[in-house]
C-alpha cells in the first residue's frame, strides 16, 4: 500500500485525495475522495464524492469527471476532467518515483540495545516478532500481560484483536493488574489485516504507539496461511502500520512443530524474532499453569535464554511469576545440551561425566559444547567445567 496523496485547487475550493492505492492487473486502483466548497454543491460533510477509482483508465476519468460536475452543479463552468487529469498525472509521477535511493553510510545507526526486554523475554523494538504455540498455552493472556508491563514502563501500546472482544480483554486486564490497570489502546478487527492496515496505521500515528500485539495471525490473513503470498502480503501490511509488534500464531501438526509457526515457512522467515511457548503437562492444581518460552529465531542478535512463568488463576486475580524452567521436566526437555549445562552449572562446577549423567547427554557432546562455547563455559583443572563469571 502506498502513501496517500492530496491535490488542491484553491481557486475553485476543490481538493482531491487518493488513498489505499494498489496495483491490480497492472492498473493503479485506489480510493478517490473529492471535497468541494462551491455554493450549491451536493456535499456531505464537505465531501462531494468518495469511491474506488481506476486511475489508469481514461474512461473512468471521463465518467468520474461527469459525475463530479453533476453533483457540484457547475454547469460546464469548471473543467472537472482537466483537474482530475492533472491529479492523476501527479499520482503516477509520485508512484513511479517512489522512495529515493540513499547512501547507507548516511543513515543513522540503530541505538545499541534497541530491544524490548520484558519479564525475561526479548523482542526487537521496531520489527515484527511471533509468539507461537498450541491451544491452551495462554498465548493471548501472556501477550496482554507483557504489553501491560510495557505500558507501566511508559510505552504507548495497542492490542489489535481478531479473536476475542474488548470486554474479555478488559476483564483479564483487571485480573492481571487490579484497579491500577495500565492504558492499552484496543482495536477490534473484523477484516483481514491487508484491509485493516490503513485504519491501524492511523491509530498508531495519532497515538504515537510504540508497540502493538496482533492476535492472531491465522484470523488476520486474507487467504490460507499455508500460502507464501499470504504471508508476504501480511508482512507488507505490518510494515505499513509502522510500529514494533508481537504476532500470536499457532503451531503446525508436524513432529517438529516447536520450530516454526503454523503455515508457510515465510512466517518464520518474515519475522525478525520468534518464540515458541509450551504449557507444562505436569499434573497438579488446575488453577496453576507452567509455561516455557524458547527463542527459535533472532535476526538482530544472539538467541536468548529460555524463560518460564508460573501462572496462578484466582477468582479475583491472575498472577504471573517468573520460574525456573528446569523445575518442569517436560519443559526442560526442550532445552539444548548447552542450555541444560548452563542451568545445571549455576550450582557450581562439575566433572564432565557427572554433567552428562545429570542432563542425560553424551559425555563427548558435553565436552564439545564446553570447548565450543567459551563465552559461556570455562574448562577447569581435573576435567571440571564451570560457568564463565
Amino acid at each position: 500500500m502506498s502513501e496517500s496523496y492530496k491535490f488542491s485547487a484553491p481557486a475553485w475550493d476543490v481538493t482531491f485525495e487518493a488513498d489505499r492505492l494498489r496495483r491490480e492487473k497492472r492498473e493503479l486502483i485506489g480510493e478517490l475522495t473529492v471535497r468541494c466548497g462551491l455554493p450549491g454543491a451536493l456535499v456531505i460533510n464537505g465531501c462531494l464524492s468518495t469511491a474506488d477509482f481506476n486511475f489508469s483508465s481514461l474512461r473512468a476519468r471521463q465518467d468520474r469527471a461527469r459525475h463530479l460536475g453533476e453533483r457540484a452543479k457547475t454547469n460546464g463552468k469548471l473543467d472537472w476532467f482537466g483537474l482530475l487529469e492533472d491529479f492523476c498525472q501527479r499520482v503516477f509521477v509520485a508512484e513511479r518515483s517512489g522512495t529515493p535511493a540513499c547512501d547507507l553510510r548516511a543513515l543513522q545507526r540503530p541505538s545499541r540495545g534497541d530491544d524490548i526486554y520484558v519479564e525475561g523475554l526479548t523482542f526487537p523494538r521496531r520489527h515484527p516478532s511471533i509468539l507461537f504455540g498450541d491451544g491452551g498455552a495462554a498465548k493471548s493472556y501472556t501477550a496482554l500481560f507483557l504489553v501491560g508491563r510495557l505500558a507501566q514502563r511508559g510505552l504507548s501500546v495497542a492490542l489489535f484483536d481478531w479473536e476475542l472482544c474488548g470486554e474479555d480483554h478488559r476483564e483479564r486486564l483487571e485480573l492481571l493488574f487490579g484497579t491500577s490497570m495500565p492504558c492499552i489502546l484496543y482495536c477490534r478487527c473484523e477484516r483481514p489485516l491487508t484491509v485493516e492496515a490503513d485504519r491501524l496505521r492511523r491509530v498508531v500515528r495519532d497515538n504515537n504507539v510504540d508497540y502493538a500485539i496482533y492476535d492472531s495471525v491465522a484470523f488476520a490473513c486474507d487467504g490460507r496461511p499455508e500460502d507464501a503470498e499470504v504471508a508476504g502480503r501480511y508482512f507488507r501490511a505490518v510494515r505499513e502500520v509502522n510500529c514494533g509488534s508481537l504476532h500470536i500464531a499457532h503451531v503446525n501438526r508436524s513432529e517438529e512443530n516447536d520450530k516454526k509457526p503454523f503455515g508457510s515457512s515465510f512466517w518464520h522467515n518474515g519475522a525478525r524474532c520468534t518464540w515458541f511457548v509450551q504449557a507444562s503437562e505436569q499434573a497438579g492444581d488446575e488453577h496453576i499453569l507452567r509455561l516455557g518460552f524458547f527463542n527459535r529465531k533472532a535476526n538482530l542478535g544472539p538467541l536468548r535464554s529460555p524463560a518460564s512463568f508460573r501462572i496462578e488463576f484466582g477468582s479475583d486475580r491472575t498472577v504471573f511469576q517468573r520460574a525456573d524452567i528446569t523445575d518442569a521436566p517436560d519443559l526442560a526437555g526442550k532445552l539444548s545440551v548447552w542450555q541444560r549445562m548452563k542451568y545445571l552449572l549455576r550450582r557450581g562446577s562439575m566433572p564432565a561425566d557427572d554433567i552428562a549423567l545429570q542432563i542425560d547427554a553424551d559425555i563427548e557432546t558435553v565436552k564439545r559444547e564446553a570447548r565450543r562455547r567459551r563465552q559461556d563455559f570455562i574448562l577447569l583443572d581435573g576435567g571440571r567445567i564451570g560457568l564463565v563469571g
